[in-house]
Formats: C-alpha cells, structure tokens, sequence
C-alpha cells in the first residue's frame, strides 16, 4: 500500500516535518549536493530537509562521472570546493572563516555513506582535483536515528550547517531544528524498545 506524502515537505503524513520548518535560510555560497541513488529513497535522509530549508540549493543525483559532466562544466566557470577532510583540505574554524579562504561561490557536499562516497571519489577523480574544505573541529552529532559509521561522521544537514555557520556566519539552529523535528517524527512510530535504543545513544 503506497503512503500518502505530504504536499509541502513529501514527507508520509504519519511523520509530517512541516511544522518544524522555519522560513529558508538565504545561503549566498550555494550548496551543491552531488547525491548517491542509494540515498534517494532513504526515509531518514536530510538533503530533503535541506531542500526545504536553504534558498541556494541544487541536488545531483548520480555516482559515475557521466552523470555528474553537465555539473563538471558547471563548475569550471565558478569558485569551488569540495566538503572532504582529505589531508589537502583547508580546515575552517570559528572565528576564521572567510580571511583564511578563497571565496568559495559553490560547496560540492557529497551524500552518501563513506563506502558509496568513496565509490564516487574513485569514478569521479577530478573531484579530487579541487580545493578542499573542513572543519578543524566538529560539532556533536545530532543525527542519533542513523549510525554513523565514523566517529567523525555528520550527516550532510550537520555538516552543510556547520559550513555555513562557519563560512557565512549563518544560525544553523533553523536546520539543527528540522533535523531535530524529523528524528521526533520518525522515532514517535518505532517500537518502545527501538527507541530506547537511540535514546541511550544521545
């Protein structure tokens, strides 16, 4: 039996996020998510919270470098830079920001777990060819309803929030709090049980 999605956020009705929305957030540095197909159908997944909350804001489905060429010319006329912690990256830090960086007019933010953003970064080698970014220090995880499967791991709400927190000094409590909202929604229907789990966890 097909669920009946909400027309605003498409969301099932059951776990509706709308009412933890905000107004969007006016991102200048535009966000581009280049997201895996494995990611599309995940109920949990935050590039759709994403999508409802940042102004800027464009998601690439795909994983081989044919599905990303159109976003490859895209990028050749604009200044860019990947989210990756590889050792090249230029770690960003509060109140750092912006003096310490090239302007950025593009985040490339890959959506993924680390195997499939690996897979991506092996298909997709000149995505290793641009400017790195990261952070020097991360912020606790919030996203309790997924495993991260690092310690160092963010989901790509976290880390795009904290990005843009850091960079454009922009209040990522607008996106901590639809993460927030989702995680209530979606553990309200899971068994008492299943929920304590991730409760231990935070």
């Amino acid at each position: 039996m097909k669920r009946t999605l909400c027309n605003h956020c498409h969301f099932p009705e059951q776990t509706c996020v709308c009412k933890f929305l905000g107004q969007p957030v006016k991102n200048h540095c535009k966000i581009l998510v280049l997201q895996h197909p494995s990611e599309v159908k995940v109920t949990k997944n935050t590039v759709r919270l994403l999508s409802l909350q940042l102004s800027n804001l464009e998601v690439v489905i795909g994983e081989s470098e044919t599905d990303f060429a159109h976003v490859r010319q895209q990028l050749h006329s604009s200044q860019c830079a990947l989210l990756y912690p590889s050792e090249s990256a230029k770690a960003l830090s509060a109140p750092a920001g912006k003096e310490t960086l090239p302007a950025i007019e593009t985040l490339v933010v890959l959506d993924g777990t680390w195997k499939k953003v690996h897979k991506m970064l092996m298909l997709n080698p000149w995505l290793m060819s641009l400017p790195h970014v990261s952070f020097a220090e991360l912020p606790k995880n919030q996203y309790h309803i997924r495993k991260a499967e690092q310690a160092f791991s963010l989901s790509t709400l976290e880390a795009t929030a904290h990005f843009l927190h850091l960079y454009e000094a922009i209040s990522p409590e607008p996106l901590y709090r639809a993460l927030a909202g989702m995680i209530e929604q979606q553990t309200r229907l899971m068994p008492d049980h299943v929920k304590q789990r991730y409760l231990r966890d935070e």
